[in-house]
């Protein structure tokens, strides 16, 4: 999972996805093992806590509403193998606020 930023708006409703890829093959994680949690950058609470995200094939999926402005990180996690192995992917987004031009 890349870490790379992603812009949306206030207000919008995103579904942050991610795969985990060993030698460019997408793996399939764990049942029940998939958590996401967002940070704002610069705080060290939680905007959301460790929360279960959904697991659909090798995709990890978690619906964030509503968004607010500022600048952020969230986090994905699952195991595999049986909890042998555990991977964290990162996705830094920001949120502005819509202007008219």
């Amino acid at each position: 999972m890349p870490n790379r930023e992603h812009q949306y708006y206030v207000g919008n409703d995103v579904t942050f996805k991610g795969t985990f890829k060993i030698n460019g093959v997408a793996q399939i994680p764990d049942a029940s093992s998939a958590t996401a949690s967002i940070y704002k950058l610069g705080e060290t609470t939680p905007t959301v806590a460790e929360t279960t995200a959904i697991i659909s094939s090798a995709q990890l999926q978690y619906k964030y509403t509503p968004l607010v402005v500022g600048r952020y990180s969230i986090f994905l996690t699952c195991t595999f193998n049986t909890g042998v192995d555990k991977r964290t992917g990162q996705i830094e987004f920001v949120v502005r606020k819509k202007e008219a031009h």
